[in-house]
């Protein structure tokens, strides 16, 4: 479930990259919600344990519904793809690091 650099490549032609650059703050509070709440039941947490949660998150909100309606980006796995993202850009201030 890794970020890859065709994945990178794919979310950035898509948008999805400025869209994550445009409001680093609403994306980093989902991301740390995610985080607190897997590390809550997983201490040795790793990113892609925090991934499952925080594409449970965006699922529902309307920040990304919109923004993948108004693009006509319908496939489910553009959810996955963006949490990955999030996770690889915000991971280590999530960690702590």
């Amino acid at each position: 479930m890794a970020l890859t650099q065709k994945k990178l490549q794919d979310l950035t032609d898509a948008g999805l990259v400025g869209l994550l650059e445009d409001d680093h703050a609403l994306w980093r509070a989902k991301a740390k919600h995610a985080y607190n709440a897997t590390h809550a039941f997983i201490k040795g947490i790793r990113p892609d344990d925090v991934v499952s949660l925080l594409i449970a998150e965006l699922e529902v909100a309307p920040e990304l519904r919109t923004f993948l309606a108004r693009k006509k980006l319908t496939q489910k796995y553009w959810y996955s793809w963006f949490a990955e993202l999030i996770i690889d850009r915000f991971w280590t201030e999530l960690a702590g690091g």
